[in-house]
């Protein structure tokens, strides 16, 4: 078997930690949380707002470190698809419907401003084409996740790698509903 070393991202509250739990799991291979990661290595700025703003080519090094002696991975976290290029074998963006990332993301105590940034992102398809920039579409895969148990979506991801489906980018569009959910005040 060829190295796999398979990001998963998405919008805050797509389901990245639970999914890339399920699949490392169900591959038998390591988990990498790249938050952990940056935290641990203190690789990061705190902006005026108290947010961190990671160091992006320490980030990539540390990456590199941490897996320089594992055979395959599953790396989560918003920025795996900014880690090297060459490493990345397959990168998993999740989707959510923006009603349902909005509940999520109210019942973590996102604020306001923050909620509507990252529904309004996920309407946008914001993460989805920042990754199809940086890797084309070929080892890209998005998953619709909004009704699926994690262990479902890792079966979509499989089959899809397997050539049984097909889960390439541009496939999901959330613009008509967040719309009709910015109609209603938000």
């Amino acid at each position: 078997m060829r190295r796999l070393v398979i990001a998963v991202t998405g919008t805050p509250g797509t389901g990245k930690s639970v999914f890339a739990r399920a699949l490392a799991k169900r591959l038998g291979v390591p988990l990498v949380d790249l938050n952990a990661l940056i935290a641990e290595k203190k690789i990061y700025k705190l902006d005026s707002e108290r947010t961190k703003i990671a160091d992006l080519s320490e980030m990539r090094r540390e990456f590199v470190r941490a897996i320089k002696d594992t055979e395959s991975v599953v790396v989560e976290g918003l920025l795996a698809y900014l880690l090297p290029k060459k490493l990345l074998t397959h990168v998993v963006v999740l989707r959510t419907e923006p009603k349902i990332l909005k509940r999520r993301l109210r019942a973590r105590k996102f604020s306001e401003a923050k909620t509507r940034e990252n529904v309004e992102a996920e309407a946008l398809d914001i993460i989805l084409w920042e990754v199809v920039d940086v890797h084309g579409t070929s080892n890209v895969y998005e998953i619709n996740t909004t009704r699926l148990k994690p262990d479902d979506a890792v079966e979509r991801f499989l089959d899809a790698v397997a050539g049984k489906i097909s889960l390439k980018p541009g496939g999901i569009s959330w613009l008509e509903e967040y719309l009709k959910l910015v109609r209603k005040s938000f």
